[in-house]
């Protein structure tokens, strides 16, 4: 693994796409902020899910549906869909 500034990255921005495709390259943006450089084809189903802004409104909505008990219970699988209606 390899860290990084965006002032590095911008000098040699070609060097470390390319490094990106062997290991782990590091942005610090800051004193907090941090990113990594993953090329498309290493990417994973749970990558592209946990970074779609809609699915994380989504499970929030539904977290917050839960603590405040808007939920249905199934008791029994075989009657999934009388128990979700």
């Amino acid at each position: 693994m390899i860290a990084i500034s965006t002032t590095e990255l911008r000098r040699n921005l070609r060097k470390y796409l390319n490094l990106a495709q062997k290991e782990r390259v590091i942005i610090q943006c800051g004193k907090t902020e941090t990113y990594e450089i993953i090329p498309a084809s290493k990417m994973t189903d749970s990558d592209a899910y946990s970074s779609n802004p809609g699915l994380i409104d989504a499970v929030k909505e539904a977290e917050a549906d839960i603590a405040e008990g808007r939920v249905r219970e199934v008791r029994d699988v075989r009657q999934l869909w009388e128990d979700i209606q």
